[in-house]
């Protein structure tokens, strides 16, 4: 476990120097790989995954690296650090990633090789260590967790079933397909969070904030579960995580501490050892409150 740290800390300390020069992503495949939110995203991914193997995290440090995920992520581009603010920029956002393309291709253009590159890299991340880059470097996921964790009174918590939430998610993402290759139009333009971070108003940031920040509020990561189109991408990729939160079924006393603690709707799925399970953002809560060890982040 100690080359493990060690591998973690060399990546995050590389991308200062491999990415120093690098503010564009330039036209190759891996050249996108050489911008410093690439590396920074893998190293704070590795990080997480090691304090879930470990059973280091807690509810401190969590919020704390949820901040740290959105100032890097969020906020580092705008500050006056030359080519590496560049290298953080947002362009292509998440949800960009998988919208974008559709766009080029019904306008009869060739998809810019960027888009297949971050694509390809948040998909080795997400099979390697479920859902990490979802659940540990997206800063709208990040910034709707803080929102969850505000106090409020139990009774105004709540789960969507995930029967629902990801039939919602599921049928967004035919309508626009359908919208795209019919009227070239993008329902995503008008529910896309990661807009709010350009930092300028606009009256189509009322859907968006509403669903993810409000919303994120009385529900854990509402903007995740129900409309992005890269969690539903990255929830299919989960089925083969090498990574993942395992039940360890002697162990366990069926105590249902777990499902009452967790924010997320994966838990009841990895108790009864589903194969297949709502997403999980692994957020480590499961693994930290279970009194007899049952849960573990391992392959």
């Amino acid at each position: 476990m100690r080359r493990y740290w060690v591998l973690v800390f060399g990546l995050i300390l590389l991308t200062t120097v491999w990415a120093a020069g690098s503010g564009n992503a330039g036209n190759t495949f891996f050249a996108a790989w050489h911008l410093p939110k690439i590396w920074l995203a893998a190293g704070l991914a590795l990080f997480g995954t090691g304090l879930l193997m470990t059973r280091k995290l807690n509810p401190l440090l969590r919020v704390l690296l949820m901040g740290a995920a959105f100032f890097a992520f969020g906020l580092v581009s705008l500050l006056p650090l030359g080519d590496f603010a560049r290298g953080m920029g947002l362009h292509p956002s998440p949800l960009c990633v998988i919208e974008k393309p559709f766009l080029f291709i019904n306008a009869g253009r060739s998809v810019p090789i960027i888009f297949f590159s971050i694509f390809a890299f948040v998909g080795i991340l997400t099979i390697i260590s479920n859902k990490s880059f979802c659940g540990w470097t997206c800063p709208i996921g990040a910034l709707q967790e803080l929102f969850y964790k505000i106090p409020l009174p139990k009774k105004l918590k709540t789960k969507i079933p995930f029967k629902i939430s990801n039939s919602i998610r599921f049928i967004i993402f035919v309508i626009f397909i359908v919208l795209v290759f019919t009227i070239s139009f993008s329902l995503y333009q008008y529910v896309n969070a990661f807009h709010v971070l350009h930092w300028t108003w606009s009256w189509e940031l009322i859907i968006p904030i509403a669903i993810a920040f409000v919303g994120g509020l009385f529900i854990y990561r509402p903007f995740c579960y129900l409309i992005c189109p890269l969690g539903l991408v990255t929830w299919v990729l989960e089925h083969v995580s090498i990574l993942k939160v395992k039940l360890n079924k002697e162990a366990c006393t069926d105590c249902k501490l777990c499902v009452k603690k967790s924010p997320c709707p994966a838990v009841p799925s990895i108790l009864a050892m589903k194969k297949s399970r709502p997403d999980c953002h692994a957020c480590g809560v499961c693994i930290e409150v279970c009194p007899e060890d049952a849960l573990k982040f391992k392959v």
